[in-house]
């Protein structure tokens, strides 16, 4: 997100949150790209624009909003002449912060996987609107000693917005549509490592737990999330360790400990290889 905000001087925070006061500011895309490591949040409030989303075309008309997830591939962009719209990016490990304490976060994502651009009542958009407006006048006032967590705090308020129309939507489904088996396999399967990733790490246990072969368990995840099983556990694990290095002052062994890694050694080549930097240096506030 950083040189999108160099390039296009979008208001942000620390890179972290990137607000888009009008979308008809961004480009036009006729090369796919995947949306790596952050998400983008939107609504389209005059004309078209249409879009492809891991393949799926997507169109977007005025009041409708648009989600699109982290590792989301988005292709073939194209906007009517009169779009507009308003929309923030946030990065990924911000957004898992902001969600860590949310229960069944798993079905937020499913949801929003599978219905990038949805429709909402007057009443929620007038409300949305105002949970935007509210944040880039945050953003902007570089002043404010409490900018970001207020920033998170609407961030998160939109989210459980988000999920009561989704929910309201899922009501509304029968039964036999909601879900298809690979689905209900991911749910189950980030419901599980939410609970036990600090003491697994292995595929082949949440198979086991779940009667599945590790090859079915990694192409219905694969199928549905466009990550492997690993990748899904490697991102809860770092969000955690990442949460525990920045807010607390716990020693680096006392983290490792909490986290079962069998030596601080190990602990390190792990955060190493998969932040790009070593649990010291992320404390310390460098990241790549």
């Amino acid at each position: 997100m950083e040189a999108m905000v160099r390039h296009y001087n979008l208001p942000h925070i620390a890179n972290e949150v990137v607000f888009v006061e009008t979308l008809k500011k961004l480009p036009e895309m006729t090369e796919a790209r995947r949306l790596s490591l952050c998400m983008f949040m939107g609504v389209c409030t005059d004309g078209v624009v249409s879009f492809t989303v891991n393949e799926k075309k997507r169109i977007a008309s005025r009041n409708n909003v648009m989600v699109i997830t982290d590792e989301s591939v988005v292709d073939s962009i194209n906007f009517s002449p009169d779009f507009d719209g308003i929309g923030f990016f946030i990065s990924y490990k911000l957004l898992q912060e902001i969600l860590k304490d949310i229960q069944n976060m798993s079905d937020l994502f499913l949801l929003t996987h599978n219905h990038p651009v949805f429709e909402i009542t007057p009443e929620e958009l007038s409300t949305l609107k105002i949970y935007l407006s509210q944040m880039h006048n945050r953003i902007v006032s570089t002043e404010h000693r409490y900018r970001l967590e207020v920033v998170r705090l609407l961030i998160l308020t939109m989210i459980f917005d988000i999920r009561n129309t989704f929910d309201t939507m899922q009501e509304k489904q029968k039964p036999e549509d909601r879900r298809s088996r690979a689905e209900r396999i991911f749910v189950q399967y980030i419901q599980l490592v939410e609970r036990n990733y600090k003491e697994q790490r292995q595929v082949q246990w949440y198979a086991s737990q779940m009667d599945l072969s590790p090859k079915y368990l990694c192409e219905a995840i694969s199928a549905v999330s466009r990550r492997s099983p690993n990748e899904w556990i490697d991102k809860f694990v770092t969000t955690e360790i990442r949460n525990q290095l920045r807010h607390t002052n716990k020693r680096i062994s006392e983290i490792a400990a909490e986290m079962h890694f069998p030596t601080q050694s190990f602990f390190g080549k792990y955060f190493k290889d998969n932040v790009g930097v070593s649990p010291t240096d992320y404390r310390n506030g460098i990241e790549l």
